[in-house]
């Protein structure tokens, strides 16, 4: 049945909002229409409940589609469109509802106006909240009052108007190819952009025509994806953006980019600049505050001090005596256990001095990269004759259980960027032979206890360097400080600084790792990064990159056939949670079809027992993929799950040390980072096997080329494994060197010679990996993530500085009112107050 307009009415399990919908479409005036209605992989219980007290209204004018799954909305509407044939089309949300005269005046529009490609009505934003009775509207707005015309100008910065409002020619939507399928959310928009490249869109005005309704608390299926998908409607958004923009790129090169980019910086350089004048401004207005708060503070003893018996103001003044004799005492004992702690003999630069090791081990949650570095330092060190270790944690006892070794506890640091700076420059203050605050006392007794007997401090690999982590980087900043004040050798191994440093932490970082006697750097970006803060590092590998070797496993709890080892971190950088489990189970699903192997799941992160972490995360995955034999496993050991990792068929991972494990393996790696931290390390160890390019970031999934990236590495997989396995004797010699330099370090007491520097391993030649984005928007990406990433770290100090300086004035209010009270007892009785009171009576007048 041929109709001059289809009704495009996509549904999901939205039975009672179907229904208000249809009933929309049946009040129209206009009566040349037919619905086609696309149950996009819903419940047909629910269609046919909405349907059964209309069917006999609606005869003949429906044609009904059932997915068997969800295709998403666009391609739910290309669908439907192509179903029929018809002059009009609309998109009419299961949600929303019309006037019953919008068809009959947008069909009179296009009629007398040729021109037009479409046309848009004056919309209205319901919110409503529903009941089981049906809805209560919470109130009512025209969207985009102050729209007169539709332009691309107008829409290239967001979408001004929406598909229940929008009727347009088929002939328009055969011209563009239809909705962009690719899109979980804003194909709207997009396909909007496409239309007024080409074609006017006409603009109704006077009075609401169509109605968007939208549910603020609304949860589930009778969400508004516009409310409920808000981080993915703004990544998706982007990722049109940046489509559009690469296009403009290729026809007309990148020189206006580039200006608009540039433009961008200096406009962000003067937001910087007033942050910057604000903060000074806060810090001129904090020390007037403090020298107000001491003033009123010393006016208030002297009234109390005038208004106490003599006998009482000599015993507070002898407590107070007391009380600055115990700091002075406590500073004291502080420095001089800073001095004496160490006892320098030949006997403690040899195989038998004890070592202090600082790892991230002892977390909540057991993070196998950072116990395997752990592990791995340990056992290089026990291999070179090394056996006297204290091991430095957060849970003393399930690491001394874990390494069979003396464990030590860690100090709790704050995390707020401008407390913890302010704590390191007390600890700092205080190493200098300065007074002791009690906060700064217990830091440095806490280390200075840990590091008692010691000689030497190895602090593990890890990336932990870095302001997004900052309560690690104030402890190894304050460890090495300690260590460094009671004569240890400090080497730092295997370590990622960066990519987010601001200007306290870099100084700081950089002042401190001058002091060491060696630091190792795992990537080239955090050698580059180093030697540009004045800090000799030697490139190196990952400490636990050989971990698996030697780690035997129990072949019979293994897939006889080989398997594909997975594990996938909860974090999803700018992606909503669940397009990331989404992708992931897609990634899951290609390699299958490949290889035909089961898929075990390896947690990386996660409490042992609980459940939570990677294996919550690995849950939500295996649900979405459709691959017959995924295996979530719970949390393993680090060496056991280095060794699980190493003796797969292929790893995917959107973790750093899966990758490590495998390459050293010689395992072909589909390696995802979730952020631009993630691509520093990811990227920087697949650097190290000549394989930067297999790196995916999740802006390069959902694109398009997934199927394609996933099988060119799983093609190549034999010439992958050959250039790994050629690869791997000359890099483990060159492990094996630099522990050897990490020896004579500890033995000798002094920074080492020359060291041969990391191999340089080039792509093999006969491998065709593709680069997902080119460099220069690969780094225009990093500038930004890391301008990201410092502002909101100068946010937080922002945050930290005005916290305590809002507690201030409560002390002042206080102070105040004890000179209030002290000086009413001090005039209390005399002629004092009422002369006072006589004064005030004078004035008043």
């Amino acid at each position: 049945m041929f109709s001059r307009v289809a009704v495009i009415i996509r549904t999901k399990d939205r039975g009672r909002l179907l229904g208000r919908a249809l009933d929309s479409v049946l009040a129209q005036t206009y009566t040349d229409w037919r619905i086609v209605l696309v149950n996009d992989g819903g419940s047909r219980a629910q269609v046919d409940e909405a349907l059964e007290p209309r069917i006999a209204d609606i005869e003949d004018r429906l044609l009904r589609l059932d997915n068997q799954a969800s295709l998403g909305m666009e391609a739910a509407s290309n669908l439907g469109i192509r179903a029929v044939d018809s002059e009009f089309i609309v998109v009419h949300d299961d949600d929303d509802e019309w006037a019953p005269e919008f068809l009959a005046i947008t069909v009179a529009h296009l009629e007398q106006h040729p021109g037009d490609g479409g046309v848009s009505v004056e919309t209205e934003i319901v919110y409503e909240r529903l009941t089981a009775e049906g809805r209560d509207i919470e109130d009512r707005i025209i969207f985009e009052p102050d729209l007169r015309e539709i332009t691309l100008v107008d829409l290239l910065h967001y979408n001004r108007f929406v598909p229940i409002s929008f009727l347009f020619r088929r002939s328009v939507y055969n011209e563009l190819g239809g909705f962009d399928e690719n899109l979980p959310v804003v194909g709207d928009w997009e396909f909007h952009l496409r239309f007024l490249v080409h074609h006017h869109i006409g603009l109704i005005k006077g009075r609401p025509l169509a109605f968007w309704n939208q549910r603020r608390s609304a949860l589930s299926s009778e969400a508004n994806s516009f409310i409920a998908r808000t981080e993915e409607h703004q990544l998706f958004s982007l990722k049109i953006r940046d489509r559009l923009v690469r296009e403009h790129a290729r026809e007309f090169g990148l020189g206006p980019l580039l200006y608009q980019r540039e433009l961008l910086a200096v406009e962000t350089g003067r937001l910087h600049h007033r942050l910057e004048e604000i903060s000074r401004q806060q810090s001129e207005g904090t020390e007037q505050l403090a020298r107000l708060v001491g003033d009123v503070e010393q006016i208030q003893r002297n009234v109390r001090a005038a208004s106490q018996p003599l006998p009482l103001r000599a015993l507070r003044s002898v407590r107070r005596r007391l009380r600055e004799r115990g700091e002075r005492q406590r500073s004291l004992d502080l420095h001089a256990s800073r001095q004496h702690a160490v006892v320098h003999s030949p006997a403690s630069l040899g195989k038998e001095q004890r070592v202090a090791v600082f790892g991230d081990v002892g977390q909540h949650e057991y993070h196998v990269g950072d116990e395997a570095m752990t592990h791995a330092a340990i056992a290089a060190l026990r291999k070179r004759g090394y056996e006297n270790f204290v091991v430095l944690t957060h849970d003393v006892g399930q690491t001394s259980g874990l390494y069979g070794l003396p464990a030590a506890p860690r100090p709790e640091v704050p995390w707020n960027p401008f407390e913890r700076h302010q704590l390191l420059q007390e600890v700092k203050h205080l190493l200098d032979g300065g007074p002791a605050t009690e906060r700064a006392a217990d830091v440095v007794r806490t280390f200075q206890d840990a590091f008692s007997g010691c000689s030497s401090l190895l602090l593990a690999g890890g990336g932990n360097l870095t302001s997004q982590y900052g309560g690690l980087l104030f402890e190894r900043l304050a460890a090495i400080r300690v260590a460094h004040s009671m004569g240890l050798k400090v080497v730092v191994s295997g370590q990622t600084v960066g990519p987010v440093l601001t200007g306290p932490d870099r100084a700081e970082a950089a002042e401190a790792l001058r002091l060491c006697n060696v630091v190792g750097s795992r990537e080239r970006h955090t050698h580059d990064l180093l030697t540009s803060m004045d800090v000799e590092s030697v490139l190196v590998l990952d400490d636990a990159a050989f971990l698996a070797q030697g780690v035997g496993l129990d072949a019979s709890a293994l897939p006889p056939s080989g398997y594909i080892a997975a594990t996938f971190a909860p974090g999803s950088g700018a992606m909503p949670r669940n397009d990331y489990h989404r992708h992931m189970a897609r990634l899951l699903d290609l390699a299958y079809e490949q290889l035909q192997l089961p898929i075990l799941l390896l947690p990386h992160v996660s409490t042992f027992g609980a459940q939570d972490g990677d294996q919550e995360c690995h849950a939500a995955i295996a649900r979405l993929s459709t691959a017959p034999d995924v295996r979530v496993l719970d949390q393993r050991p680090a060496e056991e799950t280095a060794a699980l990792t190493a003796n797969a068929e292929l790893v995917i991972s959107s973790r750093y040390h899966p990758v490590v494990f495998g390459l050293s393996a010689g395992v072909p790696v589909l390696p995802v980072a979730v952020d631009y931290y993630g691509e520093v390390r990811i990227g920087g160890a697949l650097e190290s096997w000549g394989l930067r390019r297999l790196l995916r970031s999740l802006r390069h999934l959902g694109d398009g080329d997934d199927s394609k990236w996933v099988n060119s590495v799983i093609g190549q997989r034999a010439g992958i494994r050959e250039h790994l396995q050629h690869q791997g004797t000359t890099l483990n010699a060159f492990h094996e060197g630099w522990w050897d330099a990490v020896t004579a370090v500890l033995d000798a007491g002094s920074t080492p010679g020359p060291l041969t520097p990391l191999p340089v391993v080039d792509s093999n030649p006969s491998l065709i990996l593709e680069q997902a984005e080119s460099p220069e928007a690969a780094r225009l990406n990093a500038s930004n993530e890391i301008a990201i990433g410092n502002l909101a770290q100068h946010t937080e100090w922002l945050q930290g500085e005005l916290s305590q300086v809002a507690a201030r004035p409560d002390g002042l209010r206080g102070s105040i009112a004890g000179i209030t009270s002290s000086g009413q007892k001090l005039l209390s009785g005399t002629p004092l107050q009422a002369a006072a009171e006589r004064f005030l009576t004078r004035i008043s007048r």
